[in-house]
């Protein structure tokens, strides 16, 4: 063992006397140093910025409406105490000649009524809907109170009056600085948004592009000649003197050449996970683990520059052959990447719906399709406009109005909800499925279903809004001009024609929020901002508020929501999946599924029975049973491919799988009804039998960065839309953590035993 162990320290003592080696060292110190005066001080969340508004245009339109309302309320005490000049604007924004109030004026007239509470009237305030948060601050004693934290009081207040207008934020907050000199105030955040941006986005990227970059490439260069000139005839002459094996030889200089890597990670990781904790008070010891992940990535290229040093025996070779297999699995990795986003994304079903027989469906870039089983192929109904970031709000179907209801909105996964002109689609096959122009939906609608007697229910920042079957469709009429006062009562869901907004007053919906419908009933039962809340229809149409409970925990969390008839089914980013009675909203149980995740979506059957499926965001699919709160003993097909499920009334459930077939399934007899699977285009075959194949026996030493960011984050899930998906129930997306490593191990063993072959077998 002694000689492999001198070979090995040689190695590293070769690697040691390169100047380029010491060179990465001192750029390392700098880059540390440099860093190094990077801190945070710890703030309380006072200050209302541009990104905590969810709309800029409903915050105006809520103030104009607020300015003009005869009745006072806590909005309009608080347009009361703004300047003369910005009130006067507000209560003039209907005239054609008026001056636009930006958003931007509404802000900071609101930013500077945080410094005092004049305005504040607290039988005005009993009216609003108060975090849990505002409610103690209210209680609190006067003298106990500091001036970051009336500050922050006053601006829950303003939250509270101005409800759906702001996201949710937590009070403490972090302002970066550098030295004893304080960053500007845009660069306020969070501390939870600080830590979600420095996990998510620049430790993984500083480590990425330092080490698994520019770190691995100079370190190929560091050894690239370690192997080719010990294996020069007079070099190996005098080490085969010695009773030691050529294999084992090659392998202990391949060890030594990665030795001296890991000293060099080790200095840069644990340098920036001091500075990280030290200076930034956020102790990821998750960052250490890219130590020993980074020498691994450094093995995969290593591993073909050994070999290759080892035929050629010339390090101009090695180094060059080894770039260009970095080069290889980059155009690999990219083509595969480009396929995905261009054949395969495209043509995955978001949403499913049946109709009669015919099987429609919306896909990720907002196309509507029906399948024809004549010619095995998805027909588009509705094409979305290329580039445009359209989606798709359903399908939804109508049996008894023999009709398919679909919306497309523009702005793609930056824009979640609709806008104000967003008209919906009626498409029929008595018509021969032509799309036939439908009335607009309310300005901001997060989503549609559909109830009894083909009710339309439609519902987002604005409220909930019903439409019978006989309104859907357009009178001719030319949508609205866009006028200040239109646009004003657009933005406040007053003025829709064919809708009726019916949830009363006292329940607005904040995000996050979640609504969903109680099968075989009118009821409706609500998930805003920490609250759960059971509607139930009142007289003149109009819903009155059956059972309401505050939720334990953050009131931001994102959820979502299934109602059985007997119970309601809410699973929440940090509390789990939980079962509440519907009458009572008592808690009943938990349901243990902490293996899987986090769904991604709740599927109730629409007949009102106890299963409810949950979708995962490893396309997996799991049945909870709501009477047991357990997990139903029922094997759902195509487990791992299913991108979406519709449990249509009165028929089996419809499973999206594998991007675009469907296969039609009865949960209770565990029976496939019937499966649609179209005929691949030229593309789709070109991406399944060449692309994917390729893509798979490659080595994949570029998607180690996911591996790095689950790393980082310690958590293989992580959240795939933008900040405005706080909005949606959710959206997650699987790190590709393993198959990267699997593959790359392999790649290596392979490369190394061929090294051990061939020097085994050749004389030097």
């Amino acid at each position: 063992m002694r000689p492999y162990l001198a070979v090995i320290t040689d190695s590293f003592r070769e690697a040691l006397a390169s100047r380029v080696l010491w060179l990465v060292v001192l750029g390392i110190g700098l880059f540390l140093a440099v860093l190094s005066p990077l801190g945070v001080r710890n703030e309380v969340t006072t200050q209302i910025k541009r990104f905590d508004v969810t709309s800029g245009q409903r915050l105006v339109s809520l103030l104009q409406a607020a300015a003009i309302m005869p009745r006072r309320t806590a909005a309009k005490a608080i347009v009361e105490a703004f300047p003369d000049d910005l009130q006067k604007r507000l209560r003039e924004s209907e005239r054609p000649d008026a001056q636009k109030v930006r958003t931007q004026d509404a802000i900071d007239a609101l930013n500077a009524l945080l410094d005092n509470d004049d305005w504040y009237d607290a039988s005005l305030w009993a009216e609003t809907t108060r975090l849990r948060e505002l409610r103690e601050l209210d209680e609190a004693d006067e003298s106990t109170l500091t001036d970051d934290t009336r500050r922050r009081r006053n601006r829950l207040r303003l939250e509270a009056a101005l409800p759906g207008v702001f996201h949710p934020r937590s009070g403490d907050s972090v302002r970066l600085k550098y030295a004893i000199f304080d960053f500007p105030d845009a660069f306020v955040v969070t501390r939870a948004t600080f830590n979600e941006i420095l996990n998510r986005v620049a430790l993984p990227l500083i480590v990425n592009l330092l080490l698994g970059v520019l770190g691995v490439f100079i370190a190929i260069l560091v050894t690239g000649s370690i192997i080719p000139e010990v294996f020069q005839p007079g070099s190996l002459q005098l080490l085969l003197s010695k009773p030691i094996s050529r294999s084992f030889l090659f392998l202990a200089k391949f060890v030594g050449g990665c030795s001296f890597v890991t000293l060099n990670i080790t200095f840069m990781v644990v340098g920036l996970w001091l500075i990280v904790g030290f200076r930034l008070h956020h102790w990821n010891h998750n960052l250490l683990l890219c130590i020993p992940l980074f020498v691994f990535l450094f093995m995969v290229y290593y591993s073909v520059s050994a070999v290759t040093g080892l035929i050629w025996r010339n390090a101009i070779v090695s180094i060059a052959l080894t770039v260009l297999f970095w080069i290889a699995c980059f155009l690999v990795n990219v083509t595969n990447g480009m396929f995905d986003e261009f054949v395969a994304a495209p043509a995955t079903l978001t949403q499913v719906a049946r109709l009669n027989d015919d099987i429609v469906a919306a896909t990720r870039n907002g196309d509507l399709q029906r399948f024809d089983r004549s010619k095995s192929e998805w027909q588009v109904l509705l094409e979305a406009e290329f580039g445009r970031g359209t989606r798709a709000i359903g399908p939804v179907a109508l049996p008894e109005s023999n009709q398919v209801l679909v919306v497309q909105t523009r702005g793609g996964p930056f824009n979640p909800f609709s806008g104000s002109n967003d008209r919906l689609m009626i498409l029929t096959p008595d018509e021969d499925w032509k799309p036939i122009d439908g009335i607009l939906l309310p300005a901001g609608t997060r989503d549609i279903f559909a109830g009894q007697d083909d009710t339309l229910y439609a519902y987002g920042t604005r409220g909930i809004a019903r439409a019978t079957s006989d309104k859907l469709e357009a009178d001719g009429k030319p949508a609205p001009s866009g006028g200040v006062f239109s646009g004003l009562m657009s933005m406040l869901g007053k003025q829709v024609d064919g809708f009726e907004i019916i949830n009363p007053d006292s329940v607005g919906l904040d995000t996050p929020m979640n609504v969903g419908l109680v099968p075989g009933s009118k009821s409706i039962v609500v998930y805003t901002r920490g609250r759960l809340i059971r509607l139930d229809p009142g007289d003149s149409n109009a819903y009155v508020v059956g059972t309401e409970v505050t939720l334990e925990g953050e009131s931001n969390q994102r959820a979502a929501l299934a109602a059985t008839s007997n119970h309601v089914l809410i699973a929440r980013e940090d509390s789990g999946i939980e079962i509440y009675d519907l009458q009572s909203l008592e808690k009943q149980s938990s349901v243990p599924v902490s293996d899987s995740g986090k769904p991604t979506d709740l599927i109730a059957q629409a007949d009102g029975g106890t299963l409810v499926a949950m979708l995962f965001a490893d396309r997996n699919v799991l049945l909870v049973d709501t009477t047991t709160g357990k997990l139903a003993d029922v094997e759902v097909p195509h487990q791992g491919s299913i991108v979406s499920v519709a449990w249509p009334d009165g028929g089996p459930m419809l499973i999206a799988h594998d991007l675009n077939h469907v296969t039609l399934f009865d949960p209770s007899s565990e029976v496939v009804s019937d499966v649609l699977i179209p005929t691949p285009g030229v593309w789709r075959l070109v991406r399944d039998w060449f692309v994917k194949p390729l893509h798979f026996i490659f080595p994949k030493p570029g998607e180690l960065g996911e591996t790095v960011q689950g790393l980082v984050i310690g958590d293989s899930e992580i959240e795939a839309g933008p900040p405005s998906g706080v909005d949606l129930a959710y959206d997650r997306q699987l790190l590709a953590i393993w198959p990267p490593l699997i593959s790359c191990g392999v790649f290596t063993l392979l490369m190394l035993a061929v090294g051990c072959y061939y020097v085994s077998r050749q004389d030097f």
